[in-house]
């Protein structure tokens, strides 16, 4: 179903394609239809749709009918600018943050060669056949967009700074929940109930959801820790505060149609967590971290429940900070899930600063190295779960991590802990930074020989490591890719011989 929006950028290209096969000038057409050459200009570039007696006489001048002229059916030649129109990726695409007008793209590929058509074709084709006509171009666009940003945003530390001062916040380790739900309910006008979302079982796994009727209501899911309401209450506090109409009323990322709601959902969540997470507090501690000479969980443990916070808001607020304030900007952060009845392990969320590695590979259906601290953590705290069924804490963990066959290592701290929405599944956050000069200026621990050091890869399908205990499937990936290498080192040794 071609979106209502789109409907004036077909007619206008079908009028203008017409128009072109009868040999017609705008001019012509003009005077043939009794229209202004600036309003057929403006219908032919998509801003306007006529009405029924201007259609009629255009339908006339072109020697053509009133139902084939406002047909949605293009002619073959613009047919894969009708399947970009009907697909979903426009809407995902956010081009006119980059400052492209979809009028004029559309128009320039009205006008594009045949072998350009059949690219955009094979492309939208792709598209739709896999997972990236399922939000991937906006979640890849906004990765990209963080990390040329090396995930800081000043705009937003400035606000949150600003809606402190206003509201009267004063600087502590722990914003409670209370706190911000006041401000949302004296300022806002908004009422907050923690009991209705247990009469919908299906919506179980939302945190919350947000209603705008005649009356704003916040409702939380009543599973939620005190950290999770903080962390909703503060952003939808956010919402309101920074003015973002564009918005999912769902407190969840799974369905978000536009890009823009996408971008205004982790502008919202950036906004709460860095209410949470004061960084003139958490910065201290961190670099204090650092000049340990020994790694020690207890206390990295410690600073994290210093912070009514989650932890991958935690670890999310680290890598905000680190290449400003920390000088660290070589890092990549990862949470993994894990459910335990069906022994799944999936990246659920990802950045990377100024590093080639690629763990987006990890969405192709391949098994992710199970020599990742992550996943070592994981296993751990299963088992003690399985001994304390009421066990909420949560575990770190670091590990020197070197990748197989390169000179890449990072430094992984970690930590994982169990979901409270869904019953069986457990999460880990990874921050790894880069172990260059740099790190080693700043990070003492570094040193410290009871740190674990262990040889790691992206998926066991892309890993030809011999004798992994760990491994989870055959190196299927990596057999493809050397049979190739070996496919085209012989033809090109073939191809010298004739030569000779």
């Amino acid at each position: 179903m071609i979106k209502k929006n789109y409907i004036k950028l077909i007619f206008g290209l079908k009028l203008k394609q017409l128009r072109i096969d009868k040999k017609m000038s705008l001019a012509d057409l003009a005077e043939k239809s009794n229209l202004s050459i600036s309003y057929l200009n403006e219908i032919e570039s998509g801003k306007k749709y006529p009405k029924t007696d201007k259609i009629a006489a255009l339908a006339e001048a072109l020697n053509t009918t009133f139902d084939k002229l406002v047909s949605l059916k293009l002619v073959r030649n613009l047919s894969p600018i009708e399947d970009l129109l009907e697909s979903n990726i426009l809407e995902q695409l956010p081009l006119d943050h980059y400052g492209i007008d979809i009028n004029k793209l559309i128009s320039l590929m009205s006008t594009s060669s045949m072998q350009l058509s059949a690219l955009i074709a094979t492309f939208i084709e792709t598209a739709k056949n896999s997972e990236l006509s399922q939000n991937n171009f906006s979640r890849n666009a906004l990765r990209i967009f963080k990390e040329f940003n090396e995930n800081y945003f000043d705009d937003l530390e400035i606000a949150v700074k600003q809606f402190s001062k206003e509201n009267k916040l004063k600087e502590a380790f722990k914003v409670e929940f209370s706190q911000l739900k006041s401000i949302l309910e004296k300022e806002y006008n908004y009422k907050l109930n923690e009991s209705v979302l247990k009469d919908y079982p299906e919506l179980d796994h939302l945190r919350a959801i947000a209603t705008k009727d005649k009356k704003s209501r916040l409702l939380l899911n009543s599973k939620l820790t005190e950290a999770q309401k903080t962390f909703v209450v503060g952003r939808e506090l956010a919402y309101n505060y920074l003015g973002m109409k564009d918005r999912s009323y769902i407190h969840s990322n799974f369905k978000l149609s536009t890009f823009d709601q996408l971008l205004n959902y982790f502008k919202a969540s950036y906004f709460s967590t860095a209410l949470i997470i004061n960084s003139d507090l958490l910065i201290p501690e961190i670099e204090n971290l650092f000049k340990l000479p020994k790694w020690n969980d207890s206390k990295f443990l410690a600073i994290m429940n210093k912070f009514n916070a989650t932890t991958e808001m935690f670890f999310q607020r680290i890598t905000n900070l680190s290449a400003k304030y920390l000088g660290l900007n070589k890092f990549f952060f990862f949470r993994i899930n894990y459910s335990t009845d069906s022994n799944e392990f999936r990246l659920a969320n990802e950045l990377k600063l100024n590093i080639s590695r690629n763990f987006g590979e990890f969405q192709l259906n391949e098994h992710i190295c199970r020599r990742w601290i992550s996943i070592e953590l994981l296993k751990k705290i299963e088992k003690i779960i399985k001994k304390e069924k009421q066990f909420t804490g949560r575990i770190p963990g670091i590990l020197h991590s070197k990748f197989y066959e390169s000179d890449e290592e990072y430094l992984c701290i970690s930590a994982s802990q169990r979901g409270n929405l869904v019953g069986n599944q457990l999460s880990s956050i990874t921050i790894g930074f880069l172990i260059d000069e740099t790190l080693k200026g700043k990070i003492k621990f570094l040193n410290d020989q009871s740190i674990p050091v262990k040889e790691v890869n992206e998926t066991c399908e892309r890993c030809t490591l011999k004798n992994c205990i760990e491994r989870a499937a055959p190196p299927s990936s990596a057999e493809k890719m050397e049979k190739f290498h070996q496919v085209e080192k012989a033809l090109q040794e073939l191809f010298e011989i004739k030569e000779t």
